[in-house]
């Protein structure tokens, strides 16, 4: 890939300032799509091709590894995002550049990181012969996410997404515990009763995060490429009726066939009853 620089140019009342130079759009693009590329093929085409005639991998210690660093690097991505926002606002009105832009993009770095890091999530179910969770809803989160992460870093780094990085780590501070905690066997499963409840705190974080990324625009003036944040805006949209769909198919419909259940028990029984009579 071409890797000159391209400066970008922010117009703040009629003024040009070179802020920092980035990737050009057409230069993310191809680098996104490689690594998607590789991505894709691995989960749906290699390693499933590669398991198929092999007996899952148990990975227990791996995996409490993995979920162990997975919560300590979301906790910290949780404080410096924090740490911003209590030094700039929830929604920033400053229009960063030069060093301080350099400031910004070394924050947004370890973000950028954890949404590739996340791509182990499947890697790990294809192993565990897990498909029932490699879902369209998975990996369309995975693909998404990383895209826009691309978009932010390389195209159009900016301090306009602290309040998502914000949300997002604290949701996987929770998803990584719940994760490690199932994972360290049956016994344990009275610890994650929550389970349900964090699909729930995933969709109040597309609702909070959908208003932060509107307000954002709207009064920041220094705007994001329209493009982007209505691509950012259908993707948050996007999940929160794809995960929605999902917490009535896991939880409202395991709820009816358990009361169906009860029901046909207490009837049964009632005949009985009067049988018995």
């Amino acid at each position: 890939m071409d890797t000159v620089y391209k400066p970008i140019l922010e117009d703040l009342g009629g003024t040009q300032i070179e802020s920092q130079s980035t990737w050009s759009l057409p230069q993310t693009l191809t680098g996104l799509a490689v690594v998607l590329s590789v991505y894709l093929t691995l989960v749906l085409k290699i390693l499933p091709d590669y398991m198929k005639n092999r007996a899952p991998y148990k990975l227990n210690k791996i995996l409490s590894i993995y979920n162990a660093f997975q919560v300590a690097y979301s906790t910290y991505l949780v404080f410096i995002y924090t740490r911003y926002m209590l030094r700039h606002g929830v929604i920033t009105t400053r229009c960063p550049t030069g060093q301080d832009l350099q400031g910004v993009i070394s924050e947004i770095l370890p973000y950028f990181v954890a949404k590739h890091l996340d791509f182990l999530d499947t890697i790990f179910f294809v192993l565990r012969k897990k498909d029932n969770q490699i879902s369209f809803l998975h990996l369309y989160h995975h693909t998404a996410m990383a895209s826009w992460t691309w978009l932010h870093y390389f195209y159009h780094p900016t301090d306009h997404f602290v309040v998502v990085g914000l949300l997002n780590s604290f949701v996987h501070v929770l998803m990584y515990a719940y994760y490690g905690i199932s994972s360290m066997g049956p016994e344990y499963a009275k610890y994650v009763w929550w389970k349900k409840h964090l699909t729930k705190v995933q969709l109040i974080q597309f609702i909070l995060v959908v208003s932060d990324l509107h307000y954002q625009q709207k009064l920041t003036p220094c705007k994001i490429p329209t493009f982007f944040h209505y691509f950012c805006m259908f993707s948050i949209g996007s999940f929160f009726f794809l995960f929605l769909n999902f917490y009535f198919r896991s939880y409202r419909t395991r709820r009816s066939k358990k009361e169906l259940e009860v029901k046909g028990k207490e009837t049964l029984n009632l005949e009985c009853s009067v049988k018995a009579r």
